[in-house]
């Protein structure tokens, strides 16, 4: 599988991760209609910069289903940011795994979210990609970006882990093998998912994350 160099990054220290409960991406006429109609409401984030170690700033995030989601709808949840985009290539080999992770400590609390703040890329592609791929989880349509912003996120793939108390705890990758799962070594977001379920201090809270850049605004 060949990377475009031009978006291909490595990156270290970041910040923060949300989770949110499965919504549906049917995709019939209606959908379309209300997507199209409700483009004017995506995107309405604060630009404060969250940070390891602090507690996520006060956000609002739209979705696809256009109600929106804001931090205190995941009081007392661990949370689990994932930026994405329907193009690149880190983010569908790791698809599997955080579906993986959902169904494995979702009983403890963990909730996931997809973040497209791709530019350009358009809310009916994100639902076809969502649909397409049987994602479970909801999609923030980040269209100004406010979300990356307030994560300072920078490439597709990177992730965001917080606590029950809205405390972010984890930014990076997935594992340190993304493109092949035979080789993992290092399971570094399974990890400190374990270490917030045992309520113990997560050991590598930032550990650097392959994905394609996301160009900013």
């Amino acid at each position: 599988m060949k990377i475009p160099h031009s978006r291909l990054v490595v990156l270290g220290g970041l910040v923060a991760a949300l989770s949110f409960p499965a919504l549906g991406h049917n995709l019939d006429k209606k959908s379309f209609g209300q997507l199209k109609s409700e483009q004017k409401n995506f995107a309405h984030a604060r630009s404060a910069t969250a940070k390891i170690g602090a507690p996520l700033p006060n956000f609002a995030a739209p979705t696809l289903d256009g109600k929106g989601l804001s931090k205190a709808s995941f009081q007392g949840k661990m949370g689990l940011f994932v930026l994405a985009d329907t193009q690149c290539p880190c983010v569908k080999a790791v698809e599997s795994r955080l579906a993986n992770l959902s169904k494995k400590y979702r009983a403890q609390g963990l909730r996931v979210a997809y973040v497209f703040s791709m530019p350009g890329e358009k809310p009916l592609a994100v639902a076809r990609y969502m649909q397409d791929h049987q994602i479970p989880f909801p999609a923030i349509i980040d269209r100004d970006q406010r979300l990356l912003k307030m994560l300072d996120g920078r490439c597709s793939s990177e992730v965001y882990l917080s606590d029950k108390a809205g405390v972010l705890r984890y930014h990076g990758r997935v594992d340190d093998s993304t493109f092949d799962p035979k080789a993992i070594k290092s399971r570094d977001l399974e990890n400190a998912i374990v270490a917030l379920t045992q309520n113990k201090r997560v050991a590598k809270s930032e550990v650097p994350a392959m994905g394609c850049a996301i160009p900013r605004l």
